[in-house]
């Protein structure tokens, strides 16, 4: 038998732990909002970390794309002369 004081912890850690991996999935969306901005690619492309399978997929993706946003940086090392 169950007393009323294991139950109730039973629904507050329940709860508790819900709500933490609600505050860890925002916060993880939050932050690759701003790496996919900084790679140049679009920050909605974050969204799909929310998905299993293609989050991995993704993230590979980001980790060997070209990123849009060193391209216009290399193409100014190349102009500039070398000392």
């Amino acid at each position: 038998m169950h007393e009323a004081g294991v139950d109730g912890f039973m629904a507050v850690s329940t709860i508790g732990g819900g709500i933490f991996a609600i505050l860890m999935g925002i916060v993880s969306i939050i932050a690759f909002w701003k790496i996919f901005q900084k790679a140049g690619f679009s920050p909605w492309m974050s969204l799909l970390m929310l998905v299993p399978v293609v989050n991995f997929i993704t993230f590979l993706y980001l980790g060997f794309a070209d990123w849009p946003a060193l391209k216009n940086q290399s193409r100014q090392l190349d102009l500039q002369p070398l000392e």
